[in-house]
Formats: C-alpha cells, sequence, structure tokens
C-alpha cells in the first residue's frame, strides 16, 4: 500500500497507534539482573515515538540495563560498581565502595526501589547506620550512595538523587598528635642501620606517602639537580602487588632536602 511505512528489523522494536490517538514503541531491553522484557515509550506523533525507540536501542546497544519497572537498589547497586566503577576507578576505590555496598547498602536499603526511595529513607539510613558504627562510616556510606544514584540519574533511570538532599553525619577530625624535633632525631638516630632507613628518610623529609615510596624507581631520581619525581605508587590488594598512579593523580616533582642527600 503506497505510504504505508516499512516494518522494522526484527530486534529494532515496534510503533503502533492507539485508540486514544497516540503511538506507542515497544523494545526488548536488558533488565539489571541480566534478563530481557518488553518496555514500552509513548509520542504524540509517529516522529517522537520513533525517536524514543531509537533511544532505547541506542541503550541496548550500549548494555545499559533499562527497566521495565524501577530496579531495587540491591540489582542496581552491583550493575554501577562492576559497570562504572570498576572500569575508571582505582581498585582501591573500588574494595571501599565495594564494601560499603555489600555490608551497609543491601542489607539495610537494597530493598527499595530506585524511584520509591525517598529522602527520608535516606536520613533513616544515615542516623541507623551512624548510630551502629560511627559518623564517619555513616558519612563515607552517604558519599557511595550519593554517586550511585548519580550514575542512576545519568543513565535516566530516576529523575532526582535524593541522596543530593540529605546532609551527611559530620565525623570529628581525627586529631594528629605529630612527633618533636628531639622525637623525630631520635628515631632516626635509632633506625640508621635499619634496611628501611631511607624509606624513613624520604617519608620524614618530604613527606611521602607508603605506597609512592614504594613505588619509586632508580629513574625517578636526578641528584644532580637534586629533585625526586613522583610517578606512581604501590599498591597491594587481594595479595597482589600493583602499579598506579599517586593518590588524586597528582604526578609531581619535589625538591630534595639536604637531609634526604647526606651520606
Amino acid at each position: 500500500m503506497a505510504g504505508q511505512r516499512k516494518r522494522n528489523p526484527n530486534g529494532a522494536g515496534t510503533i503502533t497507534k492507539r485508540k486514544d490517538g497516540r503511538y506507542q514503541c515497544a523494545v526488548y531491553v536488558l533488565q539489571p539482573d541480566g534478563t530481557r522484557a518488553r518496555k514500552f515509550a509513548y509520542g504524540k506523533s509517529w516522529t517522537e515515538c520513533d525517536t524514543k525507540r531509537r533511544e532505547l536501542l541506542d541503550k541496548v546497544d550500549q548494555g545499559v540495563p533499562v527497566p521495565t519497572r524501577s530496579a531495587r537498589l540491591s540489582e542496581w547497586l552491583p550493575y554501577w560498581l562492576d559497570n562504572v566503577i570498576k572500569p575508571r576507578r582505582k581498585l582501591s576505590t573500588y574494595d571501599k565502595y565495594e564494601a560499603h555496598v555489600r555490608i551497609y547498602l543491601s542489607p539495610m536499603l537494597g530493598a527499595k526501589r530506585l524511584e520509591s526511595l525517598g529522602v527520608a529513607d535516606v536520613r533513616r539510613f544515615l542516623v541507623r547506620l551512624e548510630n551502629q558504627t560511627t559518623a564517619a562510616t555513616a558519612k563515607e556510606s552517604h558519599r557511595v550512595l550519593r554517586s550511585a544514584l548519580s550514575s542512576a540519574c545519568n543513565e535516566e533511570l530516576i529523575t532526582r538523587n535524593v541522596a543530593k538532599l540529605v546532609e551527611p553525619p559530620r565525623a570529628d577530625a581525627r586529631e594528629l598528635h605529630p612527633w618533636t624535633l628531639d622525637e623525630t632525631l631520635d628515631f632516626l638516630a635509632a633506625s640508621r642501620k635499619d634496611p628501611l632507613y631511607a624509606a624513613f628518610v624520604l617519608a620524614i623529609g618530604m613527606g611521602l606517602r607508603r605506597g609512592e615510596i614504594v613505588g619509586l624507581r632508580w629513574s625517578d631520581l636526578d641528584l644532580e639537580n637534586r629533585v625526586l619525581y613522583v610517578r606512581q605508587q604501590t599498591q597491594r590488594r587481594r595479595g597482589v602487588l600493583y602499579d598506579d598512579d599517586p593518590k588524586s593523580r597528582r604526578r609531581r616533582v619535589v625538591p630534595l632536602p639536604g637531609l634526604c642527600i647526606a651520606p
């Protein structure tokens, strides 16, 4: 029939006109649990509906889940960890986030669906967690939840991030008690013959982190210009050593004080 629109190929979804005059498209999409289900979208015109159909197909091609009903947090959080955090963040960050998801977020909030999660739910969760653990732990779980919900917003699974509307617990800053000059000199004198003496001097004289000291190579040392290049750090995770960028990915050149050069 002249003017009749062609059928979409298999897997590309369908568009039909409803009795109320609107158009409806149906596409099989990926669910957070790995299964596939039919997703419907609507438009006032065929073109508007076709645009929504193409957007759904784009997400299918990218492997992005599009729940036909609002996913539970217990379904979304593992997907977020494996597909958003693991490929883009440090292993240490992934391990920390995974622990908060496994120990706190999934057991205490996992039954909630993304769209039904409210400000009061988040606030009650934080109060309960702070009472059971510490304010610092609750504050970190809030940060993990906020990041996970931001990703859900980016993938258009929810329209707002309720965690951003809740003020995190206020954790008291840990009071530090640095050594005095005499204590520092006594320590260096006592450890003079220790195999790790050079590491102790770098930590004290330059404030390098442990991972940055372990990650140093001879090529990072320039005695002629009296500088040290901090290019990487070495970490141990799950019993395996691996090299990574410095904290906050800040590669830097630092001057060597006389203490670190003197024999």
